[in-house]
């Protein structure tokens, strides 16, 4: 008789876990309202890299939670439990649509500034005036200037898909959300050569939905009237007949837990031109019967899997220091009536850069609109440093009363 013996075999897997050290606590919102998430307060995320350890996440019906660049330092947001996510009410990262201009009297140059996008997400671009040209919007996807004679509309932003209206920035991302970020702007509107109204303007371009990873080491419950809202911002109107800015462009949603449930609906749209984002599940157990394909958005889904999370250094970004040796406020405010920095000069000055995770030798453009003054395009010198950090040094002029600088790099 011959007796084989086998070893026996045996696997085993490690329970998921989100990585949340339950260092920043519940967050909870429970008296219905509309509040701005901001992590100054209660000290949340002290290392500043818009990654958040919670122990549970609980947004009731009739709250809506708004989630700013402003607050949230233009970068994507990542939230994580250790235990269960409710989103009962509305968790809204959209990006901006600018102001219709020909609302506004006199003072009406102070609201053609660039829409901010979600977080994560970016700007839309200002519009033409006489003699200047717009903005494009900004982002991978960011559409660019108008030059169609005819003088259209401002193009829409794109992410996973094009915009509606020309001219359009290229699509990008992937279904896995990685690297983790929004969607793109709109460019602004454009002024006719006929048209020689000294207040004419094209329309701002809207702003792209941000960007949010949250992941549960439990579950995440999007409940039915609950919402996690990633839009892209409207074009804004134009004045003494310029054109419509641009749509922003839908940002990026993605939901990582064992189990995801829920009637509620999550969108990651654009309101007009722009194109859709991305909306991705990552569940062992899927049963979120809500709405999730708004706008031709379809929802991925995919198995659950460790959250990919970024390293903050690899969150590119440009300061402003200083203007003629005064020292810019941080972060600025860019505010027409109160500005951050007040200089007496007639000529050119020095202005001082920064930037982060931008590559050396890229060379900084600084739009510069004046109330007074028409606008200007500086190229500052080539960043130098390291990829980690970098610096150049502008030069510009200055009319007299206000103006607002608005910097941005390509590569």
């Amino acid at each position: 008789m011959a007796v084989l013996l086998f070893a026996g075999y045996a696997s085993a897997q490690a329970p998921f876990t989100s990585g949340s050290t339950g260092s920043d606590g519940a967050l909870s919102y429970q008296v219905p309202g509309t509040y701005n998430f901001d992590p100054s307060v209660g000290n949340l995320d002290p290392s500043g890299d818009n990654i958040f350890n919670f122990t549970t996440i609980n947004i009731a019906a009739g709250v809506t939670l708004n989630l700013t660049s402003a607050l949230l330092r233009n970068k994507p947001v990542i939230w994580l439990a250790s235990g269960a996510v409710t989103i009962a009410g509305t968790l809204s990262l959209d990006g901006v649509t600018p102001p219709n201009l020909n609302t506004y009297g006199v003072d009406w140059i102070d609201y053609r500034i660039p829409a901010a996008g979600g977080p994560g997400g970016f700007p839309g671009g200002v519009g033409a005036r006489p003699g200047s040209s717009a903005l494009p919007g900004l982002g991978p996807g960011g559409s660019p200037v108008q030059v169609n004679p005819s003088c259209g509309a401002g193009g829409g932003g794109s992410f996973a898909s094009a915009g509606s209206s020309l001219p359009l920035g290229p699509t990008y991302g992937n279904t896995q959300l990685v690297p983790l970020i929004g969607g793109s702007g709109g460019s602004g509107g454009c002024v006719a050569s006929t048209i020689t109204a000294t207040d004419a303007s094209g329309g701002t371009g809207g702003g792209g939905g941000g960007a949010i990873r949250i992941v549960s080491t439990v579950s995440i419950t999007i409940a039915t009237g609950g919402k996690i809202s990633a839009l892209g911002g409207y074009g804004g109107g134009g004045r003494s007949g310029g054109t419509y800015g641009g749509g922003g462009a839908g940002g990026a949603i993605n939901l990582i837990a064992p189990t995801i449930s829920g009637g509620g609906t999550i969108q990651a749209y654009a309101n007009s031109t722009g194109g859709v984002g991305y909306i991705t599940l990552n569940a062992a157990n899927n049963t979120f019967t809500g709405n999730a394909s708004i706008g031709d958005v379809v929802p991925t889904l995919r198995p659950l899997v460790a959250p990919p999370l970024p390293s903050p250094t690899t969150v590119p970004g440009v300061t402003i220091n200083s203007v003629n040796g005064v020292n810019v406020p941080q972060p600025p405010q860019g505010a027409f009536q109160t500005p951050d920095v007040t200089i007496n000069a007639t000529t050119a000055v020095t202005i001082n850069i920064s930037a982060i995770a931008v590559p050396v030798g890229t060379v900084v453009q600084l739009n510069i609109q004046s109330e007074l003054g028409p606008d200007q395009t500086i190229s500052c010198n080539p960043l130098a440093g390291t990829l980690a950090s970098s610096t150049a040094t502008c030069s510009a002029s200055f009319p007299t009363s206000v103006s607002r600088i608005l910097a941005s790099a390509s590569w």
